[in-house]
């Protein structure tokens, strides 16, 4: 009897130590790169920019870390963005998740973190969206590339 009694306290102790363990399951983080050129540009430009990007996807937080070379010292950077993937036959899609304020790019890229809606993560997970950093002397986009997921 009195095993039985030891073994129903320690039964209740595991039973309760594992009904308390209500740490919620930290999401998946998805890795997403991007290679940006003018010549990857709708229509292509000519420019001595180029640059890298990663987005960590993790929730509904985007990180990103950019870095941007070569870029011309007669041009700012006047926006930057990701985009919705192009509709079929339309050489570009609307932005979808802007880098501005706190988060915008300088002519060197740029690092943080971005809280984006659940349309915005699932577009991004539909695959063909693209990052596209603007210029004042082009204004459609001085470098840009494809999220490729990794």
């Amino acid at each position: 009897m009195r095993m039985l009694r030891h073994l129903l306290v320690v039964s209740l102790a595991v039973g309760f130590t594992v009904a308390c363990d209500d740490d919620p399951e930290a999401p998946e983080a998805e890795v997403y790169t991007a290679t940006l050129t003018g010549a990857s540009e709708t229509p292509p430009v000519t420019t001595t920019a180029t640059g890298t990007a990663t987005f960590t996807v993790t929730g509904n937080n985007v990180a990103y870390a950019v870095t941007i070379t070569g870029w011309p010292t007669d041009r700012t950077v006047t926006a930057a963005h990701i985009h919705a993937a192009p509709a079929t036959g339309q050489p570009t899609g609307s932005p979808i998740l802007p880098f501005d304020g706190g988060n915008a790019m300088t002519t060197a890229g740029g690092s943080g973190t971005i809280a984006a809606s659940q349309a915005v993560i699932d577009q991004i997970r539909a695959g063909g969206t693209y990052f596209n950093v603007h210029s004042s002397v082009n204004a459609g986009g001085e470098i840009r590339g494809t999220l490729v997921p990794q």
